[in-house]
């Protein structure tokens, strides 16, 4: 807190606040980039044959938007190596950040991408522009941005972005990537994707499907996050989900409180609708 005198003073003295003038607009904080490059063995169609994708990042957001989380590299990595989730189909991200995943199906055979994040100017225009940045011309018109606030009406999501036709305009693959932290914003999370996943595919292939992957933060609310799940398999026609990936990538921040492993381990499930003769609810994976 800053003070231009002592607290024990009685009088009212001058200190740098009183003298230095306010400045007239808070300067920006500029923009910061990251790259992904994908693992071996894997390619991406991008614009000017790059092998990288790089994603520009708004300078400083209070919704996380201006870092490339580790969770979103590992779910891209999950992504390339099971094609038959998004090839050919439609995919949606919702809360987007940097979109990665969401320009890694592009590039590499979704059939239509629409990528979103809350309806912030500088967040929106940011995705715009790593998709401008990644998509070739020729792929262009498969990618759609837009802001899309959780629990609202989603109208205007249905039916965008061109492909094949998915009943109702839905999506066969809806993308949450390190979204569950927010555990406030757990029911509008599932009242948009109970709104906005397709209830049959639109294309041979797995059933259409939600793919939530998250890193524990903030280990002492693990369980919190978690309560994601059961509240989901509760809600609509019930659903059913697995564990597919524990993998360790790192934590983000070396001086956050907590174990750091649990902090640096990317926790990936894919869910699904129940099908007849499933029961709600999940399981672990046994790697």
């Amino acid at each position: 807190m800053s003070s231009s005198h002592s607290d024990s003073d009685d009088e009212p003295g001058f200190g740098l606040d009183d003298l230095l003038p306010e400045p007239e607009s808070p300067t920006p904080v500029p923009f910061s980039f990251a790259t992904y490059e994908p693992p071996e063995g894997f390619s991406l169609d991008l614009r000017d044959d790059r092998r990288q994708v790089i994603t520009r990042l708004v300078g400083s957001h209070p919704l996380w938007g201006h870092y490339l989380w580790n969770t979103s590299r590992v779910l891209s990595n999950y992504l390339l190596r099971n094609p038959p989730l998004y090839q050919g189909r439609r995919v949606l991200e919702l809360g987007a950040g940097a979109g990665l995943p969401s320009l890694v199906s592009a590039v590499s055979g979704a059939d239509a991408v629409v990528v979103t994040d809350y309806p912030d100017q500088p967040l929106v225009d940011n995705l715009r522009w790593n998709v401008d940045c990644n998509v070739p011309a020729s792929l262009r018109d498969r990618v759609d941005v837009d802001g899309f606030v959780w629990g609202a009406n989603v109208t205007s999501l249905l039916g965008k972005g061109k492909g094949k036709e998915v009943e109702g305009g839905k999506y066969d693959l809806i993308i949450l990537s390190d979204l569950v932290f927010n555990h406030s914003q757990h029911p509008a999370l599932i009242s948009s994707v109970n709104a906005l996943l397709a209830p049959t595919s639109s294309s041979s292939g797995p059933a259409p499907c939600l793919l939530v992957f998250f890193t524990h933060h903030r280990p002492h609310l693990a369980e919190a996050d978690m309560a994601f799940f059961p509240a989901l398999a509760e809600s609509g026609d019930g659903w059913a989900y697995e564990q597919v990936v524990d993998e360790y990538a790192g934590a983000m921040f070396e001086n956050d409180p907590g174990d750091a492993t649990v902090r640096g381990t990317v926790k990936g499930w894919r869910a699904w609708r129940i099908q007849e003769g499933e029961e709600k609810g999940g399981k672990k994976c046994s790697a």
